[in-house]
C-alpha cells in the first residue's frame, strides 16, 4: 500500500486547518492515496475542536482563558482546545476502504497512529506509554491537561494525541506531538514517518503539492474562522 507525502509548511493554524478541510472534500470528490501532510505554526494559536460552536463553549476552556492574547481557529476534528507553536502537527486523509482493517473503528485507528507515534518517539530515548480504559481520567475542554484512552504520556504528562473527522467513508486525523528536549522538528518528522510506515506497512512516497491548494486555502471560509 501506497501514502502520499506533502511538502511541511509553516503557516497560521487558521490557513493549516483549511488546508486539511479541502484535503478531506477532495477525498470524497476524488478517491485517492492516504494523504500525510506534517506541518508546524508559525506562531502561537489554540485550535479547538468542532464542538466548540460558540462563545459560551469557548469560555469553558481554560486554556483559552489563561490566553487572552492567542488567537483561536476551529478544526472540523473532535476533541478539545488545544496550544500550538512549540508543537509538530500532522494530518492523514484517506477513505476508510483502502485499509479497513486499520481504519474502520476510530479506536483501532487511534491505537494503531499511537502505536506509530510512540515507535518515532523511542529512537530517541522516549519510551512513552498509553493511556489505557482502565485508567480514571477526568473529563475537560483542553487536550493535554485532559487525556483519553489511546494518548501517549511520557514522565505521567500526556506527549501526543489525536481527534478525527469522518463523512461519507471518508475519514481526517489530526495529530499533535509535543516535541521532548533535545529532538528537532525534523528529525521527530522523520522517525514518525518511519513509525508509520513500519506500523501501517505502507510505502510513503513524498509529492509535490499542487499550487492550486494554497490559492483555495487563502480563499477558503474555513481560513477566515478566527474565532478570538
Amino acid at each position: 500500500m501506497k501514502w502520499q507525502q506533502l511538502p511541511a509548511i509553516s503557516a497560521p493554524m487558521s490557513f493549516q486547518m483549511a488546508l486539511d478541510e479541502i484535503l478531506f472534500r477532495s477525498q470524497k470528490e476524488k478517491p485517492q492515496d492516504p494523504v500525510l501532510r506534517f506541518y508546524v505554526s508559525s506562531e502561537p494559536w489554540i485550535s479547538a475542536g468542532y464542538s466548540f460552536r460558540d462563545d459560551d463553549d469557548l469560555r469553558k476552556s481554560d486554556l483559552i482563558r489563561k490566553n487572552p492574547g492567542v488567537p483561536v481557529c476551529r478544526r472540523i476534528t473532535g476533541g478539545g482546545c488545544v496550544n500550538h507553536g512549540d508543537d509538530l502537527i500532522f494530518s492523514l486523509t484517506g477513505r476508510i476502504q483502502t485499509d479497513p482493517e486499520n481504519f474502520n473503528s476510530v479506536r483501532m485507528s487511534y491505537q494503531k497512529i499511537h502505536e506509530a507515534v510512540k515507535a518515532g518517539l523511542e529512537p530517541f530515548g522516549f519510551h512513552v506509554t498509553c493511556y489505557g480504559e482502565e485508567d480514571e481520567l477526568p473529563k475537560g475542554s483542553d487536550c493535554f491537561d485532559f487525556p483519553v484512552e489511546s494518548d501517549l504520556a511520557w514522565k505521567g504528562k500526556k506527549i501526543a494525541g489525536g481527534a478525527q473527522k469522518r463523512s461519507e467513508g471518508v475519514f481526517l486525523h489530526h495529530e499533535s506531538v509535543l516535541i521532548p528536549s533535545g529532538i528537532s522538528r525534523e528529525e521527530l518528522m522523520r522517525s514518525i514517518r518511519s513509525g508509520l510506515e513500519k506500523v501501517f506497512a505502507v510505502s510513503i512516497k513524498t509529492v509535490e503539492m499542487d499550487p492550486a491548494l494554497y490559492f483555495q486555502a487563502e480563499k477558503s471560509p474555513w481560513k477566515n474562522r478566527q474565532v478570538i
